[in-house]
């Protein structure tokens, strides 16, 4: 997913020259032209990065600074400020309000362009320290549940299939299968959680993606089978792609996880392409596509989080796992979906030095 930077200026010359420099920059783009309009735009864009002019009508930057700041939502998202007012006292008011970095008018481009590249990278490495910090806690509480559900669960399973093979009542045996449906549900949950614990080590040595993704599409074919649905799966690899620094058992459970989601976002009848190919930094990219229902823009910011989840069953881990995997391999991942129209999923590796 592309970074966003919300530009808030009541200049519509400003906004037009930032937002086309941030647009050839790569990042998505939105506009607002006073400072009440840009709380609005906050809410619905979800920036990652405001650039904020101080002297707009209805409500000035200063004032609009205050409110992102003091919400719990919103006052971790960095603020460069924008403005013509070069004196130091301006500058301390709008550093002490919370902007992040102070940029006077008239400015150059390319060093506004450089202030939010090192402000995101920034951004991007507290955001994943943070993760990392979230996900060795996670490891431990959900290797203390599944050790608490493990043995009642087993006698539970165990019971009720005495009790399904033993009963004539079909109203009975009714009852057993359900319990024994539902503890199979359980212990597919548990079996995610030890491959989650599975994953937190992660050793690395040269590979063929290739390889890879192959393994993963023929057990995603297996898993495919036998289901009331039809999924057509397309593959279109690079040939002899450079060796990739992997942990072959890690990397096939994220690349599953990404295929198996697809599979349960297809209804009855679709199709899943994967193909990888060279970048122009030399990087290998791999995508995956399908046309399934797709995600809302509500829920695709959140889908990397635990136990974050739109299925009826599953503990909600499959692709906190695979964001897991891929950063360990120092690669990146990035999902773009349409509610009704499908998702695409890119994976980013780096040949072995």
């Amino acid at each position: 997913m592309k970074p966003r930077v919300l530009v808030v200026d009541d200049d519509e010359q400003n906004r037009a020259l930032l937002s086309e420099k941030l647009l050839l920059d790569g990042y998505d783009v939105e506009k607002a032209t006073n400072g009440l309009e840009a709380l609005a735009k906050v809410s619905s864009f979800l920036p990652d990065l405001v650039l904020l002019d101080v002297m707009m009508p209805v409500m000035d930057g200063y004032e609009a600074l205050r409110r992102l700041k003091s919400d719990e939502a919103t006052r971790y998202i960095p603020v460069i400020i924008l403005t013509g007012r070069t004196e130091i006292d301006d500058k301390v008011h709008g550093l002490e309000a919370g902007a992040e970095d102070y940029i006077n008018k008239p400015y150059s481009l390319t060093e506004v362009s450089a202030r939010v590249k090192s402000l995101l990278s920034m951004r991007a490495l507290q955001t994943r320290l943070r993760e990392t910090e979230k996900m060795a806690a996670l490891g431990e509480m959900v290797d203390g549940i599944a050790h608490e559900v493990r043995n009642p669960l087993t006698a539970i399973g165990g019971m009720a299939r005495r009790l399904f093979e033993g009963e004539t009542s079909p109203q009975h045996k009714l009852y057993a299968k359900n319990i024994i449906r539902s503890v199979e549900r359980l212990e597919r949950m548990l079996l995610r959680i030890d491959e989650y614990k599975s994953i937190l080590t992660t050793t690395l040595s040269r590979g063929n993606l290739n390889d890879v993704i192959e393994a993963a599409v023929k057990d995603i074919r297996e898993f495919i089978e036998g289901r009331e649905r039809e999924v057509t799966i397309r593959t279109n690899l690079m040939q002899r792609p450079p060796a990739i620094n992997m942990d072959y058992g890690n990397l096939k459970i994220a690349i599953f996880n990404i295929l198996q989601n697809s599979v349960e976002a297809i209804e009855k009848n679709g199709e899943i392409s994967i193909e990888s190919f060279p970048a122009m930094d030399q990087a290998i990219v791999v995508k995956i596509v399908d046309n399934g229902c797709g995600i809302g823009n509500e829920d695709i910011r959140k889908i990397f989080n635990p136990f974050q989840t739109s299925k009826i069953e599953g503990a909600g881990l499959g692709l906190t796992i695979c964001y897991r995997i891929i950063q360990d391999h120092g690669g990146e991942i990035e999902v773009e979906s349409e509610k009704g129209k499908g998702t695409t999923v890119t994976l980013r590796f780096h040949p072995a030095r």
